[in-house]
């Protein structure tokens, strides 16, 4: 999953919010989708923590149900177990 665009784009969507620790925000590329759905998946996380032990539901709850996820959340989900997002 390391070459596909869709982690890709979400983990170059946190760090242009500056969400990675140790990283300041910035235009590292253009805003993507998959840029949104993990800052939006932050977001869920900060509200309830425990979601990050069930990245489909937390896929849902960021892009519904029709979207079909790509390893966006197994960066979200990454970063966030191993304390690397400011919060």
């Amino acid at each position: 999953s390391q070459k596909k665009g869709c982690p890709k784009g979400a983990i170059i969507g946190l760090c242009n919010l500056g969400l990675i620790q140790g990283l300041e925000a910035g235009n590292y590329t253009k805003p993507t989708k998959n840029g949104q759905y993990a800052v939006q998946a932050i977001e869920v996380l900060k509200r309830n923590r425990f979601i990050a032990s069930q990245p489909d539901l937390l896929w849902k709850k960021v892009a519904g149900i029709t979207k079909t996820e790509n390893h966006q959340m197994d960066v979200v989900v990454g970063l966030w177990e191993a304390e690397c997002i400011s919060t």
